[in-house]
């Protein structure tokens, strides 16, 4: 292993710690700290050896941003769309998966994967311990964590709506970063030995996922855990009922104490639920301007629409129409094909990709729900952890003969 490699493969620890962890900072115009360092990619290709490989995700994305751009464009010159700065900043903020993707080709997979898994041990004991600091505002952890993640502050120092957002600026955004970290201890569960403490931290991770009172993530995790139970059983059926077991009495024990979640979904069943029929609207209007113009979409159009939809399918149909949506579909939830085509291989592998190949997995599975209220793609936090889980396992298949 060269010395390049190594320092690349640290870049990229670097890269998903600070989509994780690091805020969002203002110095007159808003920007992260991942999409700077994703703009330095650029610049490092000058220092490694070009060694771009066809594959399903470069060239998907290629023809993603390809349609990003003419999407743009039919909207200024065919819909009267008027040109907004925003949406050239919407364009460059896309190509940041595109450029990890390309990294992380001409990195080691053996010794990213290590990196990744010490990542996902360390931050769940860190998502851990600032949930509970922030739920419960000892040493005032919430106004603290509110200034500096949240742009919206003062909405989430409220002590009686215990909503927490730990690393960033929103409760369902946050209980997405945590469904990651409790998608991989899962899986890590059925792979490598110590259960006992990794059950410990799957419990402490579920009670923070119901500190964030995220309705849509609560039932994404009950998905996940369920479908990873259900494929793993056949060869750990008393592993799979002691996980089930930790988890049913964990959400039967304390649901009953986050009033959010429970009055959330009995207004749901009656129809009652406010921010259910704000979203049913904000969905129609999209889709409205979708059947507008169907094939091609609007382009991100951020002068004239808003940017709330509470919905990425209809988001991503209003913007780029049904080709654009299918491609970026295809990017995000075509790796479950070829998971489900390369099982013999990934077994063969073994090892920490074999973990990260099952994470990855059961994150693709619930990407689709996480869509339906929730932004992914459009999210900026939670992609670039997936794409690089994603091209390391996908590299290491088409490696295998």
């Amino acid at each position: 292993m060269n010395k390049k490699e190594r320092l690349l493969e640290k870049f990229i620890l670097l890269l998903v710690i600070s989509s994780f962890f690091f805020p969002t900072i203002n110095l007159g115009i808003e920007f992260r700290i991942d999409d700077l360092l994703a703009l330095l990619i650029i610049p490092i290709f000058f220092f490694v050896k070009p060694k771009i490989r066809a594959s399903r995700l470069n060239f998907t994305y290629f023809l993603i941003i390809f349609m990003v751009i003419f999407s743009t464009l039919h909207g200024y010159f065919i819909l009267k769309v008027p040109p907004s700065f925003r949406d050239f900043n919407e364009i460059i903020r896309i190509i940041k998966p595109f450029l990890i993707i390309i990294l992380v080709d001409y990195c080691n997979e053996n010794v990213l994967t290590k990196y990744l898994d010490i990542f996902f041990k360390t931050g769940a004991l860190f998502i851990i311990m600032i949930g509970f600091l922030e739920y419960f505002n000892l040493f005032d952890f919430r106004s603290i964590l509110a200034e500096i993640y949240s742009t919206e502050g003062s909405r989430y120092q409220d002590i009686d709506r215990k909503r927490i957002i730990i690393t960033s600026g929103d409760p369902n955004i946050a209980a997405a970063l945590i469904l990651y970290f409790s998608t991989y201890l899962t899986q890590s569960l059925f792979f490598r030995k110590a259960v006992s403490i990794k059950l410990f931290y799957l419990f402490l991770l579920l009670v923070v996922l119901l500190m964030t009172s995220s309705r849509t993530l609560l039932i994404i995790f009950v998905v996940m855990i369920i479908s990873s139970l259900i494929y793993h059983s056949r060869k750990k059926k008393l592993l799979s009922i002691a996980i089930f077991s930790v988890c049913l009495i964990t959400l039967v024990s304390f649901v009953q104490f986050f009033d959010y979640l429970t009055i959330g979904f009995s207004t749901f069943q009656s129809g009652e639920n406010t921010s259910m029929i704000i979203r049913y609207q904000l969905w129609t209007d999209a889709l409205n301007l979708f059947l507008q113009s169907p094939f091609f979409g609007w382009g991100p159009a951020k002068a004239i629409h808003t940017t709330i939809v509470d919905g990425e399918h209809f988001m991503l149909l209003r913007r780029y129409g049904i080709i654009g949506y299918l491609l970026i579909i295809y990017l995000l939830l075509g790796y479950s094909l070829v998971f489900l085509k390369n099982k013999k291989k990934i077994s063969y592998v073994g090892g920490r990709i074999e973990m990260l190949a099952f994470t990855s997995f059961f994150t693709c599975l619930v990407i689709f729900v996480i869509m339906i209220t929730n932004n992914f793609f459009s999210g900026y936090q939670l992609m670039p952890l997936y794409v690089v889980m994603i091209t390391l396992v996908e590299k290491k298949i088409k490696n295998i003969k």
